[in-house]
């Protein structure tokens, strides 16, 4: 009297329910693995090593008029002014007792008698002489 004619069809749907939570069980697994990291930005950007790097480079002023300073720092004393388009190899960099993020980093300008310090912000790095000579050309 009673059709069971049903029961195969509920089976299918079963298996496919089984497979379709096996499967997101599996892919939140696997997100879930692949998420725990430390947290590092893979596309932080920092300046290179002095260590690694045969030398820092090549500067120009690129602001109207830079203060340099006699230490690296914000709070050191002001030192010589130098004007926009000034070139000059660097002969060292430091980080801002400030912290980078809050201070910067100082470059200090070779080749100088005594130390004059520019901040970052006051000038553009360049990997040669002849890239810096080349922007001199497209400073304003």
């Amino acid at each position: 009297m009673f059709n069971n004619s049903y029961r195969p069809e509920r089976r299918k749907v079963a298996r496919h329910i089984s497979r379709t939570s096996l499967i997101c069980a599996f892919l939140a697994a696997a997100f879930l693995a692949g998420s725990c990291s430390k947290g590092y930005s893979r596309f932080m950007k920092l300046p290179p090593d002095p260590a690694v790097a045969s030398e820092l480079g090549w500067a120009v002023v690129t602001s109207a008029y830079a203060r340099a300073k006699a230490e690296p720092g914000s709070a050191s004393p002001d030192g010589e002014i130098v004007r926009r388009g000034t070139i000059f190899r660097c002969g060292e960099r430091k980080i801002d007792p400030a912290g980078r993020d809050l201070g910067g980093l100082w470059y200090r300008m070779g080749g100088q008698t005594r130390d004059a310090w520019l901040h970052e912000s006051d000038i553009s790095i360049f990997t040669s002489e002849e890239q810096a000579r080349e922007a001199v050309t497209s400073l304003p």
